[in-house]
């Protein structure tokens, strides 16, 4: 199964937290129902270092209590230290909770965070999701089968619960300056998106609308919104990780145009030493609301 290191999901972070759609989540929350004096139950699947809780908490607001739920052992080790620094530097009280994982005192409202270890391919239907008011995910989909998607639909349909999938790829990545190699580009880049990830054959880029189509036919109510990248000159180091990265898959999915990978590549170089790169890379935010 495809992983992602700590530091990777430090990078991305703020992009990720610019690029979501803030509606969306509200109109998650007001989903989620229970009374004033429960906490709100929250399953968070391929949960990395706890980035969509710390970002949705604040927005949900009121008393929350959030399962993080990921297959890799050192992510889910790094989650409580990157949690309680972020709970230190809003001023938060986090301590050790009864019965295990973190409980967090944000002024008006006390935040739950207990991690579970579980391999989504194999595992996905151990999920009680029966115990939770809703489902996130994030940066994920596009790595899964159409079949492994399919599950999930099941899973939500007959629990009746509401999802929130943001900042899966949608395809779009615009170089500006264009340049002549940038489609071969792409489409090398594409082909690899769509390569198996532990899940399948991965849907990549034709994720959020497969999954918005089976969840409508199923009944829910389905909103999307663009929450797109925009990386520019200033984020050197971004510009230059993702600049390599294309190089390399295209040079891999490719190789008879290597040597023009290798000039755009170099001229791509360049063009950051200049300060004159940017790049937008398409994501969908996508929310689904059960019928009552």
């Amino acid at each position: 199964m495809i992983g992602f290191s700590a530091d990777w999901l430090q990078r991305r972070e703020p992009f990720d937290t610019a690029a979501r759609d803030v509606g969306l989540a509200r109109r998650f929350g007001a989903a989620l129902g229970r009374g004033q004096n429960e906490p709100r139950r929250i399953v968070d699947l391929a949960a990395g270092s706890g980035a969509n809780f710390r970002v949705l908490a604040p927005q949900l607001g009121g008393d929350q209590d959030w399962l993080l739920v990921d297959h890799d052992p050192a992510l889910i080790a790094a989650q409580a230290a990157t949690i309680s620094r972020w709970a230190a530097q809003a001023g938060w009280t986090c301590r050790d909770g009864d019965g295990g994982g973190l409980h967090i005192n944000a002024g008006t409202a006390t935040w739950r965070v207990r991690a579970q270890a579980l391999d989504l391919a194999r595992d996905l239907e151990q999920l009680p999701l029966a115990e939770y008011d809703g489902v996130t995910t994030t940066a994920f989909l596009d790595l899964v089968s159409a079949a492994w998607l399919d599950r999930l639909c099941t899973l939500l349909t007959r629990g009746g619960r509401p999802l929130l999938a943001t900042l899966t790829v949608d395809g779009r990545r615009v170089w500006q300056p264009p340049m002549p190699a940038d489609a071969r580009i792409q489409a090398a880049f594409q082909g690899h998106q769509s390569g198996d990830k532990g899940f399948g054959l991965a849907l990549g880029s034709e994720a959020t609308a497969y999954l918005a189509d089976r969840l409508a036919a199923q009944g829910h109510a389905v909103s999307t919104a663009r929450s797109d990248w925009r990386i520019v000159a200033a984020h050197r180091e971004m510009l230059l990780q993702m600049l390599q990265e294309a190089a390399a898959v295209a040079h891999e999915a490719d190789p008879a145009g290597s040597a023009l990978f290798t000039v755009w590549q170099a001229e791509r170089e360049q063009q950051i030493e200049a300060g004159v790169l940017a790049l937008d890379i398409g994501h969908l935010d996508l929310l689904a609301l059960p019928k009552r």
